[in-house]
């Protein structure tokens, strides 16, 4: 009985071991194809070079990469500055759902690219309604705290889906 436990003791440490060790493998980010983000399709009305760079930022964003996801974006917006939606993407970088509410800093910067995309002619309703949406979350968030402003974005998010 005794070796059984410590068979399956052992077992269980040497998979939580070789997860871990996957899980680290799979996070690893950088420029290259073994990047393992999985593929984004989110057409956006940009150019075709900013289009791919959109949709490798989106790639990190819902790997939850958001430091580098905000810098794809930033040079998506660099690389095409009428790119509206490259900008509703630093603003999407800087919301946090899943981690702890953003810093002021972030909060700021947040409100900044999401007010940047809306002084941008957006061609589509459907960018029209993203970027409202994320503007909802940045909107008063340094007066309300972060479930209001999350509560209000996903509110808004159905709209898009509606959209």
């Amino acid at each position: 009985m005794k070796i059984r436990s410590l068979y399956l003791i052992a077992s269980i440490v040497g998979l939580m071991y070789v997860s871990a060790a996957r899980a680290q493998d799979m996070h690893h980010h950088g420029n290259d194809v073994s990047e393992q983000l999985g593929e984004v399709n989110f057409t956006v009305s940009c150019s075709a070079a900013s289009q791919k760079q959109f949709n490798r930022a989106t790639a990190l964003l819902h790997s939850f990469w958001y430091s580098e996801a905000e810098k794809a974006y930033s040079a998506s917006a660099m690389g095409e500055p009428a790119c509206v939606m490259a900008q509703w993407g630093v603003a999407m970088s800087l919301y946090h759902p899943v981690w702890a509410p953003a810093a002021t800093a972030e909060l700021q910067k947040g409100w900044a690219a999401a007010e940047k995309a809306k002084s941008l002619p957006a061609k589509t309703d459907r960018e029209r309604v993203y970027i409202a949406a994320i503007e909802t979350f940045f909107r008063g968030s340094d007066k309300l705290d972060h479930r209001t402003c999350a509560l209000a974005h996903e509110k808004a998010m159905e709209r898009v889906y509606l959209t």
